[in-house]
């Protein structure tokens, strides 16, 4: 038996209370998505699976050290864009968690983030930039972060064959600061990989019309999306969104204004005065698992934020991503969901009118491979997964059956 500790915010089998799920779940409910994906993965019998460790590297690093030693026989760590400029000291302190754990250690789908432009320019040159910013940090402040994320990727390649990053981007930038190219494995992300083999997405039948049920996802950070919300609003009146970041989950849940509004886009739902919100179409989801239920119920989905089109993916629901940094753009590419980028559309684009580039076609014939290659990466890891023979998949699945009927938070209805 392999006892196998996941670092995750939330155990994906427990159904938390709204406001103890949004403060558990590392400010994006994001985040839970590819924790509870590679759970289910790992869900073999040869295999006890554990989840915990969010905050270790923050929290008494020593006493996590000795409790990961002495109870658990690997160390698996699901990321997403941890080598983010403005994470450069947690990264430092998860770094030194890793080189006093003496269990093997296995990253799973790390990205880098930066502007969209270095998903197509020479990445060896990336400078980590944060989501709806254009400022950079200087270049010795670039070089002083790049120096943090070789030190950690070297001390998980002390603990693990290899080291899975989310897509060739991240790769090329790893490569670049000297890492061996032989022991970076590009795997996409797990979230998408959560219902195994045989998983494909069908669009269904159209048009979209303003009677359709839709849900737009969105990061209000993001320059140019207001224009896109506002376009969209107006025009479906069943269209809904899910909320994923901490404050909004708070305004949801409260109905107590969270942001500071002269510094925001009033025309992104994130003020109680929004459309949306007065009208009960702001949600949160205090479980993935329902959260992944509801978007099976839409006809199509989109919007900017990536886990909020995998969520819809994952419901079988067609999803169309506005892609709007490296890290979005090299999944998307990655794993062949269907996107736009803003600064591509000359006029706000419409629900309809993405519903009509959106096709799955390429999504389906990848997929095989795709999940392939991310089992290699865990078999070279030396992890066995529930698609190895004998599983408990049939039991994991019937203990996330209370989250999949949790429904939404409601705005305007506390």
């Amino acid at each position: 038996m392999t006892r196998i500790l996941i670092r995750a915010a939330q155990d994906p089998t427990v159904a938390l209370k709204a406001m103890a799920s949004a403060e558990r779940m590392g400010a994006n409910a994001g985040n839970l998505l590819y924790a509870n994906a590679v759970a289910r993965t790992l869900a073999a019998r040869s295999n006890r699976v554990e989840t915990g460790a969010f905050d270790a590297h923050l929290v008494d690093r020593a006493a996590w050290v000795r409790k990961i030693n002495k109870r658990y026989d690997h160390y698996v760590v699901p990321l997403a864009n941890a080598f983010r400029y403005k994470n450069g000291a947690s990264l430092e302190a998860m770094t030194e968690l890793v080189r006093a754990l003496d269990v093997p250690v296995t990253v799973v789908g790390v990205g880098a983030q930066a502007t969209i432009t270095a998903a197509s320019d020479d990445a060896r040159a990336i400078r980590m930039g944060k989501t709806g910013g254009r400022k950079l940090p200087s270049a010795a402040d670039s070089a002083f972060h790049d120096d943090r994320v070789r030190a950690f990727v070297e001390a998980v390649l002390e603990k693990s064959t290899s080291f899975g990053v989310r897509g060739p981007v991240t790769k090329a930038y790893l490569v670049g600061l000297g890492l061996p190219d032989e022991r970076i494995d590009v795997i996409g992300c797990p979230s998408v990989f959560t219902w195994g083999p045989e998983f494909r997405v069908h669009k269904g039948n159209g048009p979209v019309t303003e009677a359709s049920a839709l849900s737009m996802n969105i990061d209000y950070r993001v320059r140019g999306i207001g224009a896109v919300i506002e376009r969209n609003v107006a025009l479906y009146p069943r269209l809904t969104s899910v909320s994923q970041d901490l404050k909004s989950a708070r305004m949801i849940i409260t109905g107590e204004e969270q942001f500071d509004m002269t510094r925001r886009d009033p025309r992104t739902p994130v003020h109680t005065a929004h459309p949306l919100f007065r009208g009960g179409r702001l949600l949160f989801f205090a479980s993935p698992w329902g959260w992944i239920a509801e978007m099976g119920r839409m006809q199509f989905v989109f919007g900017n934020r990536l886990h909020g089109n995998i969520a819809a993916i994952l419901g079988g629901t067609p999803a169309h991503l506005l892609a709007h940094d490296s890290r979005t753009l090299e999944l998307a590419r990655y794993h062949a969901i269907p996107y736009s980028t803003l600064d591509e559309e000359a006029t706000p684009p419409t629900a309809a009118e993405l519903w009509d580039r959106t096709d799955y076609t390429a999504f389906n014939e990848a997929y095989p491979g795709r999940f392939g290659t991310y089992i290699d990466f865990l078999h070279r890891n030396e992890l066995v997964t529930a698609y190895d023979g004998r599983n408990r998949l049939p039991r994991f699945d019937r203990s996330i059956r209370r989250g999949q009927a949790t429904p939404a938070v409601v705005s305007g209805h506390k």
